[in-house]
């Protein structure tokens, strides 16, 4: 016996009074339980002492008060693996919420799920271990995918305060996210004011204004109205009868530079992962940068986790921020796209262009 460990000589103190084990133990734990501290030695010494009294259900009990008290200095996960080994009873549930609990208040301890032996003893423990990863990373996604649509809509409505808090709570909770990363090199450089008279000073504006030369003439207000009405009529007879035929609609009126009918004939559309796409390129043909980035980051989240789809993303959102006159975090998309992705020559290409421009 130690003789610096008063919790052991209180409890040799108790055996000569001749109390019975059990009044011992509930002494002993009535008094610690009130502590606000409880230093690494005597967790041990009171988790070595239950044990070899065989009241491990005490033991289990009193780490769950400890734990929601916060009082455990240093959780005794070696006395906890040994107590686990050692009860033949069916594990309860309190136990395994015990050990989450544990595990969520000192994550540095790691020793505890790794040990082969605990994880034989509870099977539940590291798939439920895991299914809180899973549901901690989507709710991460949820969060970042709403906060970047937060964003977006701020920007396009020129909410300058709003845009500025949404974007410094996303580098709070995503300081190490590449997008988020350069979407605040971005807003330093240039504010959202900036950004939309971008928007309307761009070459791709004045060359959609020169689409309809003579758009101020009444017959060719009156032509485009009539073709726009037919062909929704149109559409909506395939919508019954040959859905897949609206996408040949839609491009058709791609074709005349006819943006606002394309983005009403692909809505009629059957939603897929082709549709999806192809609004996204009428997005960015017709020069609707925002509206393509907001885009995006909708359909990510439904998109196959394939090379291809991560790739057209990344790729298309490079393309806007060019639009929307940010050049340096388009190329800087592009650049990241390609150390990853080195087979597709299209992303040299463009970045030879833009680098040269």
């Amino acid at each position: 016996m130690a003789g610096n460990n008063s919790l052991e000589l209180e409890i040799h103190s108790l055996f000569q009074e001749g109390l019975p084990l059990e009044t011992i133990c509930d002494e002993i734990l009535s008094k610690y339980e009130k502590n606000d501290v409880i230093s690494p030695f005597e967790s041990e010494s009171l988790s070595h002492f239950l044990i070899l009294a065989g009241r491990i259900d005490l033991l289990f009990k009193f780490y769950l008060k400890c734990l929601r008290k916060n009082s455990l200095a240093q959780f005794p996960w070696g006395f906890l693996t040994q107590a686990v080994l050692q009860t033949e009873a069916q594990l309860s549930e309190e136990l395994i919420d015990l050990i989450e609990m544990g595990l969520k208040a000192q994550p540095e301890e790691e020793s505890c799920y790794k040990a082969q032996a605990l994880l034989q003893v509870i099977p539940t423990l590291q798939s439920r271990l895991q299914n809180y990863k899973q549901l901690f990373e989507g709710e991460q996604l949820q969060t970042k995918m709403k906060l970047l649509a937060q964003l977006n809509h701020n920007r396009l409505y020129q909410l300058k305060d709003l845009e500025e808090q949404t974007l410094q709570q996303l580098v709070k909770v995503f300081p190490q996210d590449l997008e988020v990363k350069l979407l605040h090199q971005a807003h330093l450089e240039k504010k959202a004011d900036e950004i939309l008279a971008r928007i309307r000073s761009t070459p791709r504006s004045i060359s959609s204004r020169k689409r309809v030369p003579d758009e101020t003439n009444p017959e060719t207000q009156d032509f485009i109205e009539n073709l726009r009405k037919q062909t929704l009529a149109l559409a909506n007879r395939l919508q019954t009868e040959q859905p897949d035929q609206i996408y040949n609609l839609t491009m058709l009126a791609m074709q005349f530079d006819l943006f606002d009918l394309a983005l009403e004939l692909i809505d009629k559309a059957p939603v897929s992962f082709a549709s999806e796409w192809l609004k996204a390129e009428i997005l960015y043909e017709s020069g609707r940068f925002l509206d393509l980035l907001k885009h995006i980051e909708t359909i990510e989240p439904k998109m196959a986790s394939t090379p291809e789809s991560t790739y057209g993303a990344i790729y298309l959102k490079a393309q806007a921020y060019y639009g929307l006159g940010q050049r340096d975090i388009a190329i800087q998309l592009l650049e990241a796209l390609s150390n990853k992705v080195t087979s597709y020559r299209s992303t040299e290409a463009l970045l030879y262009e833009w680098k040269t421009l």
